[in-house]
């Protein structure tokens, strides 16, 4: 029975000697296992000459010593060495220090032998005698340069690693039956899934496409497999709360499916997050609407001027003649022009388009806090959110629910004091939710507090909460604003549903 190894770990107080590729100064160190002295002294020697600082051993034991405590930069092995065998000291060496260039020096010549030497990780194979020493030369420089053309892949690999795995995007692959194959660490802050989990959830990737897309992306992907050509697509995803995600597809590279070489097929490329700009973009939209109305309440102002002062003359000059006068019928042309901007007023003012769906009003309140963190963060103004996860859905419009938020919550981006708290937090009411945004600000509050929610005030141009309010009554929604002792307190009633507004009312 074979003699066992010594124990893996180095003997107390020994330590490894540093790598001659730390310093440009230090020689290749070469190990030699051979139990013949003649022919280990005779390898030594040359090797010496070559430049090589060389280290000798003639059995396993005394091998797998020296690796451990002077690591060497190659291993020459005889397998025939007494005590513990060849194979034995490769498979230790391997195990230990895959990085170690092994050359197995053996005067066993058949094939069989060398396979077995180099499933055992052997780097390379020379038989005995070795006639020419050029030969062996040649092999250790060999082994040398694959040493250090691994190395220098291996790190190229970890920044190639490490540069996809922390990309502010989510980088993806899918094989030709739409099945995630990859996904970097992007995918938790992006989409909110765990990367682990959705590689190892069978259909993760189209499960998690929003319904209504689904089908539009299955064939998007199987016309870029079938065409083996790059694309764009902007589509929906959903998060692990149900809230849909707005995203861009970006292939980087498409394989269609080569059946006859058993390839499959491969679509790599990158997700975009597209929520904040599409947001942004129907925000300004609300906005540029509010403008126009200040623009129109001007413009009825002055209009309204000319025709009233025509009237109130006209309706004088009617009381000392007769009813069929002339003047009867400026009257009636000035009235047209009121009716007219009237009718202007009521377009405008009418309810804007809203989506109703299932939604998380906690999901909501997280998205506008992520949306309000920068400013708010320049502002020097804290931001907490606290919302219960497990509160119903309510139905309604997301987005707008989303603006409603952070219009009240972005009074503290302008008006709030540096060094503050700014808080939102939320409750259940039973047949609908709270939403309650406090701060410290010193944004004035008329008399009635009530009318800082109106269009126009006092100042030039829509009040700051305007938005919030007007989009409020479209959602069906009760907006109210009032000054507490520690700040200013907004507070947003959200039913459940349109039909559950009444309770809330009732409830006041």
């Amino acid at each position: 029975m074979s003699p066992q190894p010594p124990p893996l770990a180095p003997p107390p107080g020994v330590h490894h000697a540093p790598s001659p590729h730390d310093a440009a100064s230090a020689p290749t160190r070469v190990l030699s296992v051979e139990d013949d002295p003649v022919i280990r002294q005779s390898i030594a020697a040359w090797l010496t000459d070559e430049g090589y600082e060389v280290m000798e051993a003639a059995d396993g034991i005394q091998a797998l010593q020296a690796v451990r405590e002077r690591r060497p930069d190659v291993v020459l092995l005889d397998l025939g060495i007494p005590g513990l065998s060849g194979d034995t000291v490769l498979e230790h060496m391997s195990a230990e220090h895959p990085d170690v260039p092994v050359v197995v020096v053996s005067g066993r010549a058949e094939i069989g032998d060398a396979i077995n030497a180099f499933k055992l990780g052997a780097w390379d194979y020379i038989t005995k005698p070795i006639l020419n020493m050029n030969m062996l030369g040649l092999t250790v420089r060999n082994c040398l340069e694959r040493r250090r053309l691994r190395e220098r892949l291996t790190a190229m690999e970890s920044r190639y690693a490490g540069l996809v795995q922390n990309l502010p995007v989510v980088v993806f692959s899918l094989d030709d039956t739409l099945e995630l194959t990859f996904v970097n660490e992007a995918c938790r802050p992006v989409l909110g899934w765990n990367p682990d989990q959705a590689l190892l959830e069978p259909g993760w990737f189209m499960g998690n496409v929003f319904p209504e897309d689904r089908e539009r992306v299955r064939a998007a992907f199987s016309g870029a497999f079938a065409a083996s050509a790059p694309f764009s697509l902007e589509f929906r995803m959903v998060n692990p709360r149900g809230v849909p995600l707005f995203v861009q597809a970006r292939s980087t590279a498409v394989a269609s499916p080569d059946l006859a070489r058993g390839m499959p097929g491969r679509i790599e490329g990158v997700l975009i997050d597209l929520s904040r700009r599409v947001f942004l973009e129907r925000l300004l939209v609300q906005r540029e609407k509010l403008n126009t109305l200040g623009a129109l309440v001007d413009e009825i102002a002055h209009e309204f001027r000319n025709p009233v002062f025509a009237l109130a003359g006209f309706a004088r000059t009617l009381r000392r003649k007769f009813p069929d006068a002339h003047e009867a019928e400026v009257v009636l042309e000035e009235a047209s022009r009121l009716e007219a901007l009237i009718n202007r007023v009521q377009q405008y003012l009418a309810p804007v388009d809203v989506a109703r769906r299932p939604c998380s009003l906690a999901a909501v309140l997280d998205f506008a806090a992520d949306l309000l963190h920068g400013p708010l963060l320049r502002k020097g103004v804290t931001l907490r959110v606290e919302a219960p996860a497990d509160l119903p859905h309510v139905l309604s419009d997301p987005d707008l629910l989303t603006q409603i938020v952070v219009g009240m919550a972005g009074l503290a981006v302008e008006h709030g004091a540096p060094g503050s708290e700014t808080a939102i937090r939320c409750r259940d009411l039973g047949r609908g939710q709270l939403v309650e945004v406090l701060m410290r600000t010193e944004f004035p509050l008329p008399h009635d507090a009530e009318l800082s929610l109106m269009p126009f005030g006092d100042q030039q141009g829509p009040q700051p909460l305007a938005v919030s309010y007007k989009l409020a009554r479209d959602l069906s929604c009760l907006l109210h604003v009032r000054r507490e002792p520690d700040g200013l307190l907004l507070m947003l009633a959200v039913p459940l549903s349109p039909d559950d507004v009444a309770d809330l009312l009732a409830e006041g």
